[in-house]
């Protein structure tokens, strides 16, 4: 079985061979500062790090890491060439990205410090200067690295459309987030134009992305952040009236131009909000904060485990910065064990790895994987 078929096999809630293993996406890659000292202690420090995202502090991991941990997924993502910076930026700078959302760099995070529409009435959300996203990405030669990778037939191809594909997210990175909520409950109309537009604008990006690479992708990933450590962010009921509907809308957009699976990332505890996300098309969920509360991975499984397929769940929060590497392999097996029975997992872990995760960790979650079976 090779590492496509071991994918699919998987998100068709099939058993493959060995549950399979993501390293390099968009939410499962590492930080700058872990990924240096991932490839020194690999002994692959010949190849300059490639920043994947600037906002994030995130890396593309080279073919030759993928390859030494048997990574079985490979990610296929536009450039931004309208915003591209050169080098990561200093401790203490100030940017600001497409949207006009203002970033500093704090103790290597790019935080927010400014939001645009923070004080803006509707008229000035109306008349706002969106990015436009047929000039955001270069697509320069990515329908025929898709092809050949889909012609290859060796790994399963995960679709990124260059950002996120965020709709609440990005609507309260423009106008804040305690603004946000409030409007979501007292200033409805704000709340839909600002979702409205951001939609529209997450709809053309994914249009033309999945025109380019559409056909060749077997995941396609968006993201909404909907869970605190403790709770959902928001009530189901409030969800379902004002996040929902632009969700699905979207997602039935995406599913015009590609037959790829829906993989939906939210950080923390989502489990009120898992039946409507299912509803609406997610068929999977990343990263499964196991750490948050209502998270459990055998509870997860038992409720949704013929309808989701999880993927990521090794936890971020704890084991993989604090752990030995004993816990680091338990860890491991835990998690195969409570989410891998009859497919439905895709092991990686919780978000991206921060900076206090040490490289023998990362090679302690991969070989465990490698190596245990059900």
């Amino acid at each position: 079985m090779n590492s496509k078929e071991r994918v699919l096999m998987a998100l068709n809630h099939g058993q493959p061979d060995r549950v399979p293993m993501d390293l390099g996406g968009r939410q499962t890659t590492l930080m700058i500062p872990a990924y240096e000292k991932l490839k020194a202690y690999l002994g692959f420090s010949g190849n300059k790090t490639k920043i994947m995202s600037h906002i994030w502090q995130t890396v593309y991991v080279d073919e030759e890491i993928l390859k030494h941990f048997s990574i079985d997924c490979r990610h296929i993502r536009p450039k931004n060439k309208a915003f591209a910076p050169t080098k990561p930026f200093a401790e203490g700078e100030v940017f600001k990205d497409v949207w006009g959302v203002e970033r500093v760099i704090a103790d290597g995070y790019a935080n927010i410090c400014k939001h645009p529409l923070q004080k803006a009435s509707l008229e000035q959300i109306e008349s706002y200067d969106w990015p436009d996203p047929d000039v955001e990405f270069d697509y320069t030669g990515l329908r025929n690295h898709a092809k050949k990778l889909y012609e290859d037939n060796e790994y399963a191809m995960v679709g990124c459309i260059g950002s996120p594909c965020s709709t609440y997210e990005q609507a309260w990175y423009l106008r804040g987030l305690s603004e946000f909520l409030l409007d979501l409950v007292a200033d409805k109309e704000i709340a839909h134009a600002l979702l409205r537009s951001v939609v529209d604008n997450r709809k053309r990006s994914a249009e033309l992305y999945l025109k380019e690479v559409g056909e060749y992708i077997d995941v396609i990933q968006l993201a909404d952040d909907l869970g605190t450590q403790a709770n959902a962010i928001m009530s189901p009921a409030l969800y379902r009236e004002m996040i929902k509907p632009y969700q699905a809308e979207l997602i039935a957009h995406i599913k015009q131009f590609t037959k790829a699976k829906i993989y939906h990332h939210s950080c923390g505890s989502v489990v009120k909000l898992l039946d409507d996300m299912i509803e609406i098309g997610i068929e999977i969920l990343n990263p499964v904060q196991v750490s948050a509360v209502g998270m459990e991975s055998d509870q997860l499984k038992k409720r949704y485990g013929d309808r989701l397929t999880f993927w990521g769940a090794i936890d971020t929060f704890h084991i993989l910065p604090y752990g030995s590497v004993e816990d680091v392999q338990n860890e491991v097996r835990k998690r195969i064990s409570d989410l891998g029975t009859d497919g439905g997992y895709v092991m990686g872990s919780v978000h991206n790895m921060q900076s206090d995760v040490p490289p023998e960790n990362v090679e302690a979650m991969f070989k465990t994987a490698l190596a245990y079976r059900i």
